[in-house]
């Protein structure tokens, strides 16, 4: 038997995910409820390099931990016309040295 892809499953999961934030948000104490039943609240920040607009377009979003002052995520987006596509880049590979490079000449020091 074929597993159901996430695509197939996201709606019915995030259906679920709701009814059970409804009835904790009716409990008296939800905020300790919901510090029970989650992994961890974290923060991040995304910065947008925008290379291009139109068709096509291309930019890429580096994902920064404000708690640890570091990068955890780059991901680079092309877009033609009613089509796109997105390549989480691999950290400690080349693309990676090379764009968190470019981050720490244009990102602004906290």
């Amino acid at each position: 038997m074929e597993k159901e892809t996430c695509e197939k499953r996201i709606d019915k999961e995030l259906k679920y995910r709701i009814e059970n934030f409804k009835e904790i948000l009716k409990d008296e104490d939800p905020l300790s409820r919901i510090n029970e039943e989650s992994l961890a609240f974290s923060k991040k920040v995304v910065y947008t390099l925008e290379l291009s607009t139109g068709g096509p377009g291309d930019y890429v979003e580096f994902e920064y931990d404000t708690d640890t002052k570091r990068l955890i995520g780059i991901t680079y987006y092309y877009l033609d016309w009613f089509d796109s596509a997105k390549r989480e880049i691999k950290e400690n590979s080349e693309e990676w040295r090379v764009l968190e490079e470019v981050f720490n000449l244009i990102h602004p020091e906290e």
